[in-house]
């Protein structure tokens, strides 16, 4: 179902660093399709890929951020092909094992366990050096281990992104930070048969990784909705499983689910009758 394109094509030269622009709206960027790019950030070195899009001078871009799941650093991202096509400036960051964490995403960090997000804001501070970005459109988006990152990137991110748009993860029941400062939108994707992150069931992640117990979606969702303070809300059946809608949430946040009828936890061919090849 994933599109994989060869190792040798994501592992391209790493592009040789520019002198920063006055202006990053004044010219035309320089179009660039999983080009290999590196950062330092909380004393380690790491590295993501980079997508940019043809686009005019001044034209302000979105940027989407995809998180990869567990063990898929250097990999490609599941059709990350139509991500590129999206118009945005897409980045496809690789998790590193930090302290013997289990997978590739620190969760439920407060206070320490920082460097992941270290990681997402000095790539999002040197996209914003170079290109010219559009500060009210940055998302993320994330499969398994990935989508539960996006909830980092949700409780404590959340003055740099937009929304997140996530896919067969979950978060802790108690997250160790999750302070909103700024409305984030919230839409989460999910098999209803998914045996890895069970739809249904709570369950705990390995004790010595301080994780913590993980929610099930529907509670997941009932998180989100009631942190917003969402007063309408809509179930409609659509093509393929079920489609929630929450709205008049405070502060103009919105939170969505669609749950994906006999689905697994393999990346879905498509959701609501969209394609997502």
């Amino acid at each position: 179902m994933m599109r994989l394109m060869t190792l040798l094509a994501l592992l391209g030269c790493r592009t040789e660093e520019k002198p920063l622009p006055e202006d990053p709206c004044a010219e035309a960027p320089t179009a660039t399709t999983q080009n290999r790019m590196g950062t330092r950030a909380a004393g380690l070195e790491r590295s993501f890929r980079l997508t940019v899009p043809d686009a005019a001078a001044g034209e302000r871009l979105p940027v989407l951020v995809a998180f990869h799941g567990g063990g898929g650093s250097g990999w490609p991202f599941p059709d990350q092909d139509a991500f590129d096509e999206t118009g945005a400036i897409v980045v496809y960051p690789n998790g590193v094992l930090i302290d013997d964490n289990e997978g590739d995403w620190l969760l439920n960090t407060g206070n320490t366990g920082t460097e992941d997000v270290a990681f997402v804001e000095a790539i999002l501070s040197g996209l914003e050096s170079r290109y010219c970005v559009d500060t009210d459109r940055i998302y993320a988006t994330g499969y398994s281990l990935g989508s539960m990152y996006t909830y980092e990137v949700a409780c404590q991110l959340n003055d740099r992104f937009a929304g997140v748009a996530s896919f067969a993860g979950t978060m802790p029941i108690s997250p160790a930070s999750c302070d909103l400062t700024d409305p984030i939108a919230v839409m989460h994707i999910h098999g209803d048969e998914d045996s890895i992150i069970p739809y249904d069931s709570t369950w705990d992640w390995k004790a010595w990784d301080e994780v913590g117990t993980m929610h099930d979606i529907p509670s997941l969702i009932a998180f989100w909705r009631d942190t917003y303070n969402c007063q309408s809300s809509e179930e409609m059946q659509v093509s393929g499983g079920t489609h929630f809608v929450h709205g008049e949430c405070q502060q103009g946040a919105r939170v969505e689910h669609h749950r994906l009828s006999g689905t697994g936890h393999e990346w879905p061919d498509q959701v609501n009758g969209a394609s997502t090849h």
